[in-house]
């Protein structure tokens, strides 16, 4: 592979042109990939926020039910049931 000097020259030239482009197609990448993982990381926040809203919302509901629950059995103690309580027997 006898190549003349120019040709050489030429080469790395265009090597050189392919590293470069490469570094920037790089940091385009990066950038894009950094923006993504921020934009996932926000949708996946917005998502549990979300959840957590209406789990705490549930929450509530269930606590002004045990209390309605509980205000109901003081007023008629003798028309609900008491619950049965168990014992560990060995």
């Amino acid at each position: 592979m006898n190549m003349s000097l120019p040709e050489k020259e030429r080469l790395l030239s265009m090597l050189t042109e392919i590293y470069d482009e490469l570094e920037e197609l790089e940091l385009v990448l990066e950038a894009s990939f950094s923006d993504l993982r921020h934009s996932l990381n926000r949708d996946e926040f917005n998502k549990l926020s979300s959840a957590e809203i209406k789990l705490s919302m549930l929450e509530k509901d269930l606590d002004k039910l045990n209390m309605n629950s509980s205000e109901i059995q003081e007023k008629q103690p003798g028309q609900i049931k008491p619950a049965l309580k168990l014992e560990m027997g060995f």
